[in-house]
């Protein structure tokens, strides 16, 4: 006696689906997010205007890559009637739309305005009558097509949680060790000709692919009697691959300007972290007294400030020089 199973199997495996149908439309549906797909891959090889962070580039559109060959495969095996593409259409068009909503309202949220052609691709794919009734049965590549889905979805959404700039993947202020030590000179003896200081840090964790510039800015504040300036910059040593001195930039220039402005004097270092790769780092600085005999100086006090990607500061326990 023929089972059910059997009489079904044959309809969805001769040719292809019937013009309209579900399985037609999802289809066509898969083909058009597969193509939108790999043009924001190959967009996404050309640098934009603002850096973004290198490890969440490679991973989001490794994703993505991964995400329209899932999609191609679902297509082709809709073209060609396979039970288990069938089975996967309807649950991979609900995963869809249900990114697609999430993605509008995190849009929303952040004041951006996002057009679900995802969501209508979706539902109008779903509108139409399937050509297998039942439903073909759910198998281990079914399953798997959009499980794989899934997880690629979740990664490219959260994937700045992830992987971004101060994400879970990110060192952060908690990581920072640092110090500064500075040569005061001789207690009573007055204020040295020079002062050497240097600022040491190190981290106590890694981030994968780390991107973007860092800036440290070095500040000192004291005068004399009259107001004039204890000390100017006299020597700024080479420092290692990766640190600029005089340099700022993108994302933490910004940040470095508010913080200098909290000392009477400052210079600041740029971290290029894709050269610095977060090893551990020291710069130094060479200070000038600026007269040949201050009368009745002020202490000078020392700090040091590591900014990271203009997301947060770290503080290096300040040093004042007093004689």
């Amino acid at each position: 006696m023929t089972q059910p199973a059997d009489i079904v199997r044959p309809a969805i495996e001769t040719g292809g689906p019937r013009s309209g149908s579900l399985e037609a439309r999802a289809s066509l549906a898969f083909k058009i997010l597969a193509a939108l797909g790999i043009f924001g891959v190959v967009l996404a090889m050309f640098p934009g205007t603002i850096p973004v962070s290198t490890l969440l580039t490679v991973v989001v559109n490794g994703a993505g890559a991964a995400l329209v060959a899932v999609y191609v495969v679902e297509a082709f095996g809709l073209d060609r009637s396979r039970p288990w593409a069938v089975a996967a259409a309807r649950p991979l068009l609900v995963v869809i739309a249900a990114s697609g909503v999430y993605s509008v309202l995190v849009a929303s949220a952040e004041g951006r305005i996002r057009i679900p052609f995802d969501v209508g691709l979706a539902i109008w794919a779903w509108l139409g009558a399937p050509d297998a009734t039942p439903v073909a049965r759910q198998e281990r590549r079914s399953v798997s097509l959009v499980g794989a889905a899934i997880a690629l979805i979740v990664l490219m959404s959260f994937g700045q949680q992830l992987f971004g700039w101060g994400g879970l993947l990110d060192v952060h202020e908690p990581d920072l060790r640092a110090s500064i030590t500075a040569d005061c000179g001789t207690p009573g003896a007055g204020p040295p000709g020079t002062i050497t200081l240097a600022y040491d840090w190190a981290w106590g964790s890694g981030s994968p692919l780390p991107s973007g510039t860092d800036i440290v800015v070095v500040g000192w504040t004291g005068a004399d009697a009259e107001g004039h300036p204890l000390y100017v910059i006299a020597e700024i040593p080479e420092s290692a691959p990766g640190i600029s001195p005089g340099f700022g930039g993108y994302p933490s220039t910004q940040m470095a300007g508010q913080v200098a402005k909290e000392s009477t004097a400052s210079f600041r270092w740029g971290i290029d972290l894709s050269r610095q790769e977060l090893k551990p780092g020291r710069i130094a600085l060479q200070l000038m007294r600026a007269r040949e005999i201050p009368p009745g100086p002020n202490p000078l006090t020392i700090t040091a400030t590591y900014i990271h990607l203009g997301l947060w500061r770290h503080d290096a326990p300040r040093v004042i020089c007093s004689w």
